[in-house]
């Protein structure tokens, strides 16, 4: 007892039993952190500046999805959330991170694009779709926009992407230097091609479909292609006919060639510098 009194009175001063309070006082920094971790969206740790906002990145070619990601991860505002190339998956992965923004091929497994721009923007209007594709006919370019995207790139104008995101994410809407001049020549014709030709009466999927069979694909390899059945393809092949006004499976095959034909030529003619 003797030793306890004759401590220095700083040293009691430090003697946790002496200063109960100070002990369980709580942090009150750290008491707030907590609770606004359970109620707001975390900061940026890197302490670089805000989130990055989310691109969920679909498309069928492997090297295309490749070099998007590459892009993005360069990027300082973007972050890529997830990548595809079936369309099934790529709704799934939109419900599960809610991406800002969606880089989209027209062209995908089990499904197309237009269906899906339009299945992204019931899911989340606030979400913009930027199409990059390599179909730059005016029709597709319509039938995208339609459907509810916000930007539309050609392949070759893949570099604009960021500047596109940037662009769409303000609520604007972008379009490829290469793919601009088509738009306004078709829009300047009052789309004459189009419609002269009976193709735009074509649903989006026939429209997919039609464009596939032009390429060459049978009626198996479409299935596959597209994960549908062989009877599914043959009545899109009916309905297409009877719109077109045609009788054979032989005549829709010409058809679609001379329209993918006619569309490569209106672009070499619109845009020399693209070949």
């Amino acid at each position: 007892m003797q030793q306890r009194k004759n401590r220095p009175r700083a040293a009691r001063a430090l003697d946790p039993q002496r200063n109960p309070r100070k002990k369980r006082s709580p942090d009150k920094k750290s008491v707030y952190r907590s609770k606004k971790s359970l109620t707001e969206e975390p900061d940026d740790v890197s302490g670089k500046g805000p989130t990055k906002a989310k691109v969920l990145v679909v498309h069928r070619t492997g090297f295309v999805r490749f070099g998007v990601l590459s892009l993005i991860a360069k990027s300082m505002q973007f972050v890529a959330c997830g990548e595809t190339d079936e369309a099934p998956l790529a709704r799934e992965l939109f419900v599960r991170h809610k991406p800002k923004l969606v880089l989209l091929g027209l062209t995908l497994r089990g499904g197309d694009g237009f269906q899906l721009i339009k299945d992204f923007c019931k899911l989340e209007p606030a979400a913009a779709t930027l199409v990059l594709s390599e179909r730059t006919d005016p029709l597709s370019v319509r039938r995208a926009f339609r459907s509810g995207a916000r930007g539309y790139l050609a392949i070759d104008g893949a570099a604009e992407m960021v500047r596109a995101f940037d662009e769409i994410s303000a609520g604007r809407v972008y379009v490829s230097a290469s793919v601009l001049p088509l738009i306004l020549s078709n829009f300047a014709a009052g789309s004459k091609r189009s419609h002269s030709s009976g193709v735009d009466s074509l649903s989006d999927r026939e429209l997919e479909i039609f464009s596939f069979i032009g390429r060459g694909f049978s009626v198996s390899e479409l299935a596959s292609e597209l994960h549908v059945s062989v009877k599914t393809i043959e009545t899109h092949q009916m309905r297409m006919k009877e719109k077109l006004a045609l009788h054979s499976a032989a005549e829709l095959r010409q058809k679609a060639r001379e329209w993918l034909a006619k569309s490569a030529v209106n672009r070499i003619r619109e845009d020399p510098e693209s070949e």
